[in-house]
């Protein structure tokens, strides 16, 4: 039988819940003055919702990447999704679709006239 089989890697017996270490976004959210505590259940629901989080945006990513034929996802793809998705508009400062100098001067001066 030659069947072909997805093979997930074996899982340590460390019973690991999370792939982002625990204890560096402990240290991410310290850096926020406002908080004071940080509990050990709420550090896991912040560190699982940020593994979806970017799991979302890979695939997102992934799927620009499929549509431009292209192997490696890139930083236009990510700012791609962005774009796209009305949701994560809140990212468009962080992510945004890169423009020439020369479109930026015509950007700029367009905003000057109007």
């Amino acid at each position: 039988m030659s069947e072909d089989k997805v093979v997930s890697p074996p899982r340590e017996e460390n019973k690991c819940l999370t792939l982002l270490p625990l204890s560096r976004i402990k240290s991410i959210m310290k850096q926020c003055p406002d908080i004071s505590a940080i509990s050990q259940e709420s550090l896991f629901v912040i560190t699982r919702a940020t593994e979806l989080f970017i799991e979302l945006m890979t695939r997102e990513a992934y799927d620009v990447l499929e549509e431009r034929g292209k192997a490696e996802v890139e930083y236009k793809d990510l700012a791609g999704v962005v774009e796209k998705y009305e949701c994560l508009m809140f990212l468009a400062d962080i992510l945004p679709q890169k423009i020439t100098v020369k479109e930026y001067y015509r950007l700029l001066q367009e905003a000057r006239e109007g």
